[in-house]
């Protein structure tokens, strides 16, 4: 037969079923709660995206060419590029010849103002050499025009398309170097704008235009390249 305790058993009482050990949390204590993990996650989201963008910008400005402000203003990359001879910048002048040349200078060959790099009126350099390159073609072709035209002749009936060695003292003469030198005015026009000097020349108003001299330009140290040379040639 069931029998009943002789005293009465108590059980403890969990704290959240007591109103009087703790009262339940005001509801703008549980707002804070949660905006303070709110303002936590959003506060981590800013900072991984500040230096994800600030790695990234720096590691895409050093892809950039030239130095500062230029660097970040014209935001120019590097691309590979695999010499050539064109003809249609060899060759002696002509319409198509001459039209190509000038095609390398801008409208305004190469003048211009920017708010932040060239205020007063400038030039790149590499836009004043290749007109100076062009110059000298021009010359050389107009002092010559006999031997220019014979010349030419000569090498485009050649089956060899190539630059060849000739070691005969008849082919040591200017008529087959025509070719040579055409050679010569393709290859200097392709490396001065694979790396083209960058240098701002500020505009001559005197001379309405530029010199070249007096203007400071980052350069590599020759003599220090000239005793590399003499020690591993």
């Amino acid at each position: 037969m069931p029998t009943w305790p002789k005293y009465p058993r108590y059980s403890k009482v969990e704290q959240e079923d007591d109103p009087i050990s703790e009262s339940p949390p005001s509801r703008l204590a549980q707002v804070w709660q949660r905006g303070r993990v709110h303002v936590f996650y959003i506060t981590l989201l800013i900072l991984v995206a500040f230096i994800s963008n600030h790695t990234s910008t720096r590691t895409s400005k050093d892809e950039y060419y030239w130095a500062e402000p230029v660097k970040s203003t014209l935001r120019l990359k590097t691309v590979p590029r695999v010499f050539h001879l064109d003809l249609d910048y060899a060759r002696p002048p002509d319409a198509t010849v001459d039209a190509k040349w000038a095609s390398l200078l801008p409208q305004m060959g190469g003048f211009f103002t920017h708010p932040a790099i060239s205020p007063k009126e400038s030039c790149f350099a590499v836009f004043h050499q290749i007109h100076c390159l062009d110059m000298v073609r021009q010359a050389l072709y107009e002092a010559r025009p006999d031997v220019v035209e014979q010349g030419w002749r000569e090498v485009e009936d050649d089956d060899d398309d190539g630059h060849r060695r000739r070691d005969s003292a008849e082919d040591n003469n200017h008529i087959h170097d025509m070719y040579h030198i055409g050679h010569c005015f393709d290859l200097i026009r392709q490396a001065l704008m694979c790396t083209p000097d960058l240098t701002m020349e500020l505009t001559n108003e005197t001379i309405g235009g530029v010199t070249g001299f007096g203007t400071e330009h980052q350069c590599v140290d020759w003599p220090a390249l000239m005793r590399w040379m003499k020690k591993y040639e």
